[in-house]
């Protein structure tokens, strides 16, 4: 395609214009954030006695040029994946300067060889990233150039967590440039931002209004809708459950890619978290007040506190990724392991959740 003077291309992957975008970011909700905390990567040096091949994991766009074309060097599936002395160095050169994404270099003797520019141009392959090639300015929110400026690839999935750079995540989700609107991607009436917002805002002063209104009205200890239990704790344990179905729910939104969807969703959730926590679980603790540790040996004592000390745990841990997620975190503050972070939280409300049932049993089935 001829270059004309401006053009925007699509990054969020739902135009339906592709390459072009045609403004469809904007109605679901696309961030350009990037999640990874040292976006450049950690370069792994693969020595061998006559070239040393450097791998920069954070920028590979798997375009698979390396492990089709040289599979006894860049062995799949292998560690160490890399084999520098399987090929000749003449071998290894050719395979890494044909490299899209600038995450294979090389050096001979702790030397790195002089750039050569290739044509300027914006390319791509199907379902893949955009391929930029040549001296072409590329300017990022935060500053930072890219690493082989001569070479790079952009992400066009939507769903790069190293953005705006390709990080290989198309595959995962299962891009498909032919398509417009992609599999998972919400757009709900108003867009996914207005719809998240106002849905969250519902769901959280919903719940909030419904606890004081029955305290307000002193039903709070009325026999519930679950069986013999209070009103208020059986209000709680089906908040809790609902809480665990949305943020599980949430964590299929991101393993999709559906980054928008899932922050909105997970920051709504945890919030809701807060508000139980605050009107229904602290004021419950008072019912297990503890004067002195042999207290806690009661099954009906102890349970309760762990559930207390896990949901506390995880309320902190919620509520740290929710800030890093939507940019409110210094970015000195922001956890590298995140998606560890993300899974243990999860494993953490589950965990939450199944001892809030114990305690629920405990208190008011047996």
């Amino acid at each position: 395609m001829p270059a004309r003077a401006s053009f925007a291309l699509c990054r969020c992957g739902n135009s339906s214009r592709k390459p072009f975008c045609d403004g469809t970011h904007a109605r679901i909700g696309f961030s350009g954030q990037r999640f990874a905390t040292d976006p450049n990567g950690a370069v792994a040096s693969h020595r061998g006695r006559h070239i040393t091949i450097h791998d920069n994991r954070a920028i590979c766009a798997h375009s698979g040029i390396c492990t089709d074309n040289l599979p006894g060097v860049f062995r799949l599936g292998k560690e160490p994946w890399i084999d520098a002395d399987a090929a000749t160095a003449e071998a290894v050169v050719a395979l890494v300067n044909r490299c899209p994404s600038g995450a294979l270099s090389y050096s001979v003797k702790g030397a790195s060889p002089a750039r050569v520019s290739g044509e300027r141009a914006i390319t791509f392959s199907k379902d893949g990233p955009y391929c930029v090639t040549g001296e072409v300015m590329l300017e990022t929110g935060d500053g930072r150039p890219p690493p082989s400026p001569d070479r790079y690839t952009l992400c066009r999935c939507g769903a790069s967590k190293n953005k705006p750079f390709c990080d290989g995540t198309h595959w995962a989700v299962g891009f498909d440039d032919s398509r417009g609107q992609q599999a998972t991607v919400v757009i709900p009436p108003l867009g996914l931002k207005r719809f998240s917002w106002i849905a969250g805002l519902v769901l959280i002063a919903g719940a909030a209004v419904a606890v004081l209104a029955l305290e307000a009205a002193g039903k709070s200890d009325a026999r519930g809708f679950l069986g013999k239990a209070p009103l208020a704790a059986d209000l709680n344990l089906t908040l809790e459950l609902l809480l665990v179905a949305g943020l599980t729910f949430g964590a299929w939104f991101a393993r999709r890619g559906n980054v928008a969807a899932h922050r909105y969703n997970q920051t709504a959730w945890t919030l809701l978290n807060v508000v139980l926590v605050a009107l229904i679980m602290v004021p419950g603790m008072e019912n297990v007040t503890l004067e002195s540790p042999s207290d806690l040996a009661p099954v009906h004592y102890w349970v309760p506190w762990l559930h207390a000390a896990v949901g506390t745990a995880t309320v902190v841990a919620g509520l740290w990724l929710v800030l890093q997620m939507n940019g409110l975190l210094p970015r000195r503050l922001h956890v590298r392991a995140w998606k560890r972070l993300m899974r243990a939280t999860l494993a953490g409300y589950w965990l939450v959740a199944l001892l809030g049932f114990v305690t629920y049993y405990l208190w008011f089935m047996r």
